[in-house]
């Protein structure tokens, strides 16, 4: 764990003593929704292309990224929660952008967003689990649900489309059911449908370091209908392209 975080991490738990655990949430979140992604695929690469080289490569990525913003859709800004991922979804495009111009293939830079998850897991474990408990408080699960509802208008034509799914508290707790995902859409907008199922991998690595149970078959990604979320807390992860390890055996459905 960097400095960074180790005083993070520290400010979080002296919050947590004098606040209470329903802070901590809004505390882990930094003011730039980015800053983590970018620091972990730094952290990520220097081993693949050294320091000085990596250097450069960072700031290929945010040049990129900022010249792929103004075409991400509209869908809402902050009112959607969906933006959220949206975003997600255009800075990984520039780091693909810029990897493949270095000769990096698909699968590759896979790897790295899949490793760049994993370095922005680098927090205590307990941590970890607490703020992933709060994903089953019931005003984040009312907030998903309504999201999940206003998607159904269809109003923005690059935004998800999503139901809801209420659970019986035995074999999930909640879920969520997409047929339509706005970073599958803006990919092949940017003909770059070959790397949205690599992106999906990072669910795996969300859910399993915040001990989400995440449960899910299919993607829109791999040629499926629907991408379908299943939620139980404290289960063992299972995402269907990861069963065989790395590489994926995605199903191209």
């Amino acid at each position: 764990m960097n400095r960074r975080k180790f005083l993070k991490v520290s400010a979080i738990a002296a919050g947590a003593l004098a606040i209470g655990g329903g802070a901590i949430y809004a505390m882990t979140r930094d003011s730039d929704i980015l800053g983590d992604h970018f620091e972990g695929t730094e952290e990520v690469l220097v081993p693949r292309f050294g320091k000085g080289r990596t250097s450069g490569l960072m700031k290929e990525i945010r040049q990129e990224y900022e010249a792929l913003t103004p075409q991400m859709p509209y869908i809402g800004g902050e009112e959607n929660m969906f933006t959220e991922w949206l975003t997600y979804g255009v800075y990984y495009l520039a780091v693909y952008r810029v990897l493949q111009a270095e000769g990096q293939s698909v699968e590759e830079v896979g790897k790295v967003i899949f490793d760049t998850f994993q370095a922005m897991a680098d927090y205590p474990k307990w941590l970890l689990r607490l703020v992933g408990s709060l994903k089953y408080n019931e005003q984040y699960v009312s907030q998903l649900e309504e999201a999940a509802a206003k998607t159904q208008e269809r109003r923005y034509p690059g935004d998800w489309v999503a139901t809801f799914i209420k659970g019986d508290g035995e074999e999930f707790d909640y879920g969520i059911d997409i047929t339509e995902c706005g970073i599958c859409k803006f990919y092949r907008a940017q003909g770059a449908d070959e790397l949205a199922p690599y992106l999906c991998l990072s669910d795996y690595v969300v859910s399993d370091a915040f001990d989400r149970g995440l449960v899910r078959y299919r993607t829109l990604a791999e040629g499926a209908e629907v991408c379908d979320f299943r939620y139980k807390k404290g289960r063992e992860t299972f995402v269907n392209p990861l069963r065989e390890g790395w590489p994926p055996k995605f199903l191209n459905i």
